[in-house]
């Protein structure tokens, strides 16, 4: 193991941060020693959350350091990996996103349909400038993107950058973990087959002990209520969607469950009021109480253990985005694609992903379609490419909302 890793945490004033080094805490011992550098623009919350951890690690960690800055060359001197995690705009512009596509007859969501395709308008600028500097000051660093929508966002810096990046998500392992309890089984025991992208994955196969264990599966599949899809629309399909799928199967039903409820970002607002309150009064050493309120599990989850396979080279087995290569034969080799890889020091190298059904493909293939449009469409500033990719979108109905929907976000010459 190296001497030290420096980890920088760009977004690093978030209220959840300090999830994050519990989460590394956790880890002593199972890892080298870790610099952990928060970047925020925001110095008041910035100083705030970076204190808190600061003293989290004085009173339990002996082989962590935190520090932070507003500085991003700073933050990034001497970076090995960077988490981004920023939000544009912040919690205010997300509500916009889940709000704005009600006006169009469309569920809102920050990361697919219109909402994700406006949070994408805004992220990707900023996300390719700050990879300008990744490239001069730290160029061997690699990137953890969980900033959303994720593998569009991926997407664009693979294509106008050098950053190596592997996009990270907590989503396929909970949908591997829900299959796993279908089957009365520890999720070690299975061998599970995913496809997809950010959002929009696909288990196709499970096997245990080598025997094909589909088919109980698909006959158990109504016992996941998480999923919110109906039953015979999965057992038809014979693959099991994640849950944000349920917005392209379902989108009236999900438009209806909206309409007239606050934004999931308002609710997030009222809640990072709160705990920065709880954060100002905070003077013990352990994890602030108030923290278990946002749920920020994905750390846990996800982030950490991908820094621990990349730091110790244990090439695990992680289903992350990564740049599709031969991995996927029906989509192109620079598209960003979601499947297991073995992560270890050199990165993520993609396994293979089974043969999904030929409906599932082709949904796979037009999302992928659209992704590519529309960071290229933002990245190049060409309104063409950003209608082609609107009107790929399910949930877009129709070449006039698609139109309406760009002049609302994105208005002709802005």
């Amino acid at each position: 193991m190296a001497e030290k890793t420096k980890f920088v945490v760009l977004g690093g004033s978030s209220i959840a941060s300090p999830e994050l080094i519990d989460s590394l805490m956790n880890s002593a011992g199972q890892r080298s020693p870790i610099e952990v550098a928060l970047h925020g623009r925001t110095r008041q919350k910035l100083e705030l959350v970076g204190g808190i951890c600061q003293q989290m690690i004085r009173e339990r960690a002996g082989d962590l350091e935190v520090s932070y800055t507003t500085d991003l060359e700073e933050a990034l001197e001497g970076a090995d990996y960077v988490l981004n995690q920023i939000r544009v705009g912040g919690l205010k512009a997300r509500a916009f996103d889940e709000t704005f596509p009600r006006e169009f007859g469309i569920p809102g969501e920050e990361t697919i349909g219109p909402g994700g395709f406006n949070n994408a308008l805004r992220t990707i600028p900023v996300v390719l400038e700050w990879c300008k500097v990744i490239e001069r000051v730290a160029p061997g660093a690699i990137m953890l993107n969980l900033t959303n929508p994720s593998s569009v966002i991926q997407y664009a810096v693979t294509r106008y950058s050098k950053v190596r990046v592997i996009g990270i998500c907590n989503t396929p392992l909970d949908l591997s973990h829900y299959v796993a309890k279908l089957l009365d089984v520890e999720l070690e025991q299975l061998s599970l087959d995913y496809v997809g992208m950010h959002h929009f994955g696909f288990i196709t196969g499970a096997r245990r002990d080598g025997q094909d264990v589909m088919a109980q599966v698909l006959e158990r599949v109504a016992e996941l209520p998480e999923l919110g899809i109906d039953t015979e629309i999965i057992q038809a399909l014979g693959a099991v969607p994640c849950p944000y799928l349920r917005y392209f199967f379902h989108p009236d039903r999900m438009l209806a469950k909206q309409k007239g409820k606050p934004a999931r970002a308002e609710q997030l607002l009222e809640l990072q009021d709160s705990i920065l309150a709880a954060y100002a009064d905070w003077t013990s050493g352990q994890k602030p109480a108030a923290l278990a309120k946002r749920g920020a599990n994905w750390y846990e989850k996800i982030i950490v253990p991908v820094l621990l396979a990349l730091v110790n080279d244990t090439r695990e087995r992680i289903i992350v985005n990564v740049v599709n290569e031969r991995t996927v034969s029906f989509l192109p080799e620079h598209a960003i694609v979601e499947a297991a890889c073995s992560v270890g020091a050199e990165g993520a190298k993609p396994l293979s992903v089974g043969v999904p059904p030929p409906d599932v493909r082709v949904m796979i293939q037009l999302n992928c379609t659209y992704e590519m449009l529309a960071a290229e469409g933002i990245a190049e500033r060409d309104r063409k490419k950003a209608l082609r990719a609107l009107l790929l979108s399910p949930l877009v109905p129709n070449a006039d909302v698609a139109r309406a929907i760009l002049e609302h976000i994105w208005p002709e010459g802005g």
